[in-house]
């Protein structure tokens, strides 16, 4: 009995070891598993540290964004007007980068209702907070006359937070303090700054011996020239009609014919920002669509005017045609 006993006793032990083995060994395997078998089959080390961001000079981030965040976009959808254009302010889009910043980009439309292509001026800014940002970089296109183009602002913040408020402090600027600005706020409750443009209907002729001028129209919109705050640009377009009676070789019609009489009751002559310079001959019509006779008005603009065209102040003639009309 005794060595049957001693003989049990050593053969049990040797299962309780083995089985211990086996449960370490399946343990041990668990884990090479685990490290080896990523869900998106990179290795990843049992005891990996968290990821940290790094800034631009290579200090650790204290904001760990874990990757990139979404865009945040703002319809805007805010038009004004400025030396010619109407400019429509799309959207804003804010892009989160690595470092918790941000990029900041502001869609725009430009369309150009002159005739000739142009680029809006440098005359620009974006405020943001009410302080300009001198960082700012404009992407203004040259665009055809009577087309429109994209154009695009943009400019980087140093936080990503908060950026539907960011968006709300933002205000794109077309001129300056000392001139006639447009301003067209990002915010959904911010007013935008500008006066359109007013197409005129004013018609009439005016007749000095052999030459007929006719007034087929007319626009009134503010001046956009530097330092003209407080000016309006009134602008009257002309037909040019020769009679039999002009000689050979024709007779010119020069910008320095054309006066006007503003409701103040300053005798204005015609700016050489219209200018007109056409050989007229016998018996023809000059109709050309860039023919406007431009005078700088005090603002608002309106009121009674009396246009005159004189060809003959050298001759000292007595008398000139005149034509009389209202601006509402």
């Amino acid at each position: 009995m005794r060595s049957t006993i001693s003989s049990v006793v050593p053969a049990r032990n040797r299962r309780i070891r083995t089985a211990a083995g086996a449960a370490a060994l399946i343990s041990a395997a668990a884990m090479v598993l685990t490290a080896c078998n990523d869900k998106d089959g990179a290795a990843t080390p049992v005891s990996a540290a968290p990821a940290t961001s790094v800034a631009a000079n290579g200090a650790p981030n204290s904001s760990n964004t874990g990757g990139a965040s979404q865009s945040t976009v703002r319809t805007v959808g805010k038009t004004g007007w400025y030396e010619g254009f109407d400019i429509t302010v799309n959207k804003a889009t804010v892009v989160p980068d690595e470092f918790g910043g941000a990029k900041v980009l502001i869609d725009i439309t430009y369309k150009n209702t002159t005739l000739d292509n142009k680029t809006i001026s440098t005359n620009t800014s974006l405020l943001v907070g009410g302080q300009v940002d001198g960082g700012a970089s404009w992407d203004n296109p040259t665009v055809p006359g009577g087309g429109s183009a994209a154009g695009k602002v943009t400019t980087s913040v140093k936080s990503a937070k908060d950026a539907d408020h960011l968006i709300d402090t933002m205000t794109v600027v077309y001129g300056q303090a000392s001139d006639n600005q447009t301003k067209i706020p990002l915010s959904a409750a911010g007013a935008v700054e500008s006066v359109q443009p007013k197409t005129l209907p004013v018609t009439g002729t005016l007749t000095q011996d052999q030459t007929t001028i006719e007034v087929t129209g007319g626009k009134l919109s503010p001046s956009y020239t530097k330092d003209e705050n407080g000016k309006y640009e009134l602008a009257l377009h002309i037909k040019i009609i020769g009679g039999p009676g002009i000689s050979a070789g024709g007779a010119n019609i020069f910008t320095e014919y054309f006066s006007v009489k503003t409701p103040d009751g300053q005798s204005l002559v015609a700016d050489d920002r219209g200018t007109i310079n056409e050989l007229l001959d016998a018996g023809k019509t000059i109709d050309n669509a860039k023919d406007y006779v431009v005078f700088v008005v005090p603002a608002p603009g309106t009121g009674p005017y009396v246009l005159t065209y004189n060809s003959q102040k050298a001759d000292g003639a007595a008398t000139a045609p005149t034509l009389p009309f209202t601006v509402s």
